[in-house]
């Protein structure tokens, strides 16, 4: 599933993979057959990675179409940056009398980079992420952005996703 966490500014931010039921299931097999090491356990964690980064790149494009449909209504020329990274977080509730959950980490960091770095119109993400969603070429343009300099990462290699101009034929309007 993917969950929103909250609204920074004009920033919106989610996340894809903290279903907590799915992630003690999946640990309690995995530590049930640790005694019988192969090859499944690694493929498992890999199509799991693989599905939920699929899922936030298909929220990204419908906020990409929805835009598109809001500029086109109104005459509105707003534009939409988008920065994607995959990586272990933290998450937690905060708060006495009002409670908020968040979510912490590097990978939090690493995607604001990602987004902060970005250009309007595309999906800027790291290489980590291109590795698991570079096969969505029904839906994306894929370009790399080579070695990058990001502030407080050093070098990495990014890629751009650019949507496809055709509409997802399970794109539901809200």
């Amino acid at each position: 599933k993917v969950c929103k966490i909250q609204t920074i500014g004009d920033a919106y931010m989610v996340v894809g993979g903290l279903n907590h039921g799915q992630s003690l299931s999946i640990e309690k097999e995995e530590s049930a057959d640790h005694h019988y090491p192969n090859c499944n356990q690694q493929r498992r964690k890999s199509t799991k990675n693989r599905h939920h980064c699929e899922r936030i790149m298909l929220l990204a494009l419908d906020m990409f179409q929805e835009l598109k449909r809001i500029n086109a209504k109104y005459k509105l020329d707003f534009e939409l940056r988008v920065g994607v990274h995959i990586g272990p977080v933290v998450a937690g509730v905060l708060g006495r009398k009002r409670f908020t959950y968040d979510v912490w980490g590097d990978s939090v960091n690493t995607a604001s980079r990602m987004e902060s770095n970005g250009i309007p119109g595309s999906i800027h993400m790291s290489s980590d992420m291109y590795d698991l969603v570079g096969n969505m070429h029904q839906h994306f343009d894929f370009h790399s952005c080579g070695t990058k300099v990001i502030k407080g990462k050093g070098e990495m290699t990014t890629f751009i996703a650019k949507p496809l101009s055709s509409i997802r034929s399970d794109f539901l309007a809200i």
